[in-house]
């Protein structure tokens, strides 16, 4: 029950955001480096607050996102200090909202599976190392059925998962907001 209520409440939202990403490119094999660039950066600024902030309400929570992310962008000489203006954007209050967004953060491994497989494939990037990142483990799947596994174990009430997709919901605006936020700082330096 859980579970189908988040895919639901956030279907339009998942889809609204992966329209507007930059993966897209990787996936036509048109990306830029400095995209490339910038879609590490917003993917890192995004997972290390939400991820930071799961882990305060599910204390076993367990993703390597957010030190993959920041490997790739000091390899790459990317600076990660606006991450500090997006800190305070985006908060927890309790473990069912922690749910929800965990399905968010979690949910993206089939995602970033399948755009590792393309990234060889684009010419942009054919110099770039081995991206940690993107690159094409299916561990990140394990997590996410795990994750699905002890949720459909466990039993809740309508307002716990009301409470949980309506975080779901908020954290891929939340997403969203870094995207289009850092995109707009990213062009202007």
């Amino acid at each position: 029950m859980m579970l189908d209520r988040l895919r639901n409440s956030t279907k339009e939202l998942h889809e609204e955001l992966e329209k507007g990403n930059l993966a897209q490119r990787i996936i036509s094999h048109e990306i830029s480096l400095e995209d490339y660039k910038l879609l590490l950066l917003q993917n890192y600024i995004a997972y290390r607050i939400t991820e930071t902030e799961i882990k305060e309400h599910i204390p076993a929570y367990k993703s390597e996102k957010t030190a993959q992310l920041a490997q790739d962008l000091e390899t790459l000489e990317v600076d990660t200090l606006s991450v500090k203006r997006f800190e305070t954007r985006f908060k927890l209050t309790s473990y069912e909202e922690a749910i929800g967004a965990a399905y968010v953060v979690l949910g993206s491994a089939l995602g970033g599976v399948y755009i590792a497989k393309e990234i060889p494939n684009c010419p942009a990037l054919a110099e770039i190392p081995n991206p940690q990142f993107f690159n094409g483990n299916r561990a990140g799947v394990k997590t996410w059925n795990k994750f699905v596994k002890e949720i459909k174990a466990e039993s809740f009430t309508e307002s716990q998962i009301a409470e949980a997709s309506k975080k779901a919901c908020e954290t891929f605006e939340f997403f969203s907001l870094v995207f289009k936020e850092t995109s707009l700082d990213f062009q202007s330096v």
